[in-house]
């Protein structure tokens, strides 16, 4: 009966392991991370120019649209914020990373001298040692998960923050050029380069937002 227990507890050392694959990274996150782009509102027409003929009354006829494309994943992955971000993320990420190696190999100690204490304690002293064993499993896991959590939310508000950035500009591209439908780029397989203002909305962000901190609470 022991044996069996003995084996559960140790099964659940090893889960912890597994849980720390939970802060592994991948650059593809740094465009998951943000919300979807919506297109921004059409701009409100220019007045008309002096002596210029009146528009013709409204006679509800939709509009023929304008469009402008814009590939929001390569702004949210290579803009200088997003790179800065990704390399603070990155570094955070290592750091909790050596942080929980080294409790696993605490949990990896305390769980050979339990084996090799299995036959020699009493088996009051050996549910005792159990019981502190998989306490300290637990505060592991929930270690690993507040890293996680941590990593998770700093990484989504940075990232929010280029994404804002970028939809504003995005927004005063289109009114520049009189867009009134914005279309991600990834939907399409050829797109003409004139309607394509991703180079131009990177250069912008770049300007505008040179850098974000990655912000971590305190714990």
């Amino acid at each position: 009966m022991q044996s069996s227990t003995l084996k559960a507890t140790l099964r659940a050392a090893a889960l912890s392991v597994a849980v720390t694959a939970g802060l592994s990274y991948a650059p593809a996150v740094l465009a998951q991370a943000a919300p979807k782009a919506e297109p921004p509102k059409a701009a409100a027409p220019a007045p008309a120019a002096a002596g210029a003929p009146a528009a013709a009354p409204a006679t509800g006829e939709l509009k023929a649209p304008v469009i402008a494309v814009i590939d929001v994943q390569k702004i949210m992955q290579e803009s200088n914020a997003s790179k800065g971000i990704s390399k603070s993320f990155e570094t955070l990420r290592e750091t909790y990373q050596k942080e929980i190696s080294a409790l696993e190999d605490k949990l990896r100690k305390g769980e050979d001298e339990l084996r090799k204490q299995q036959t020699v304690l009493a088996p009051e002293a050996l549910a005792n040692k159990r019981r502190d064993f998989e306490k300290q499993v637990a505060e592991v896991q929930k270690t690993v998960q507040t890293r996680k959590r941590v990593l998770e939310t700093s990484l989504n508000e940075a990232m929010a923050v280029v994404h804002k950035t970028m939809v504003e500009i995005v927004a005063d591209i289109s009114r520049e050029r009189g867009a009134n439908l914005v279309l991600a780029r990834q939907q399409f397989v050829l797109v003409d380069t004139q309607l394509d203002v991703t180079d131009t909305v990177l250069e912008r962000v770049n300007k505008k937002l040179p850098q974000v901190a990655l912000n971590v609470p305190k714990q």
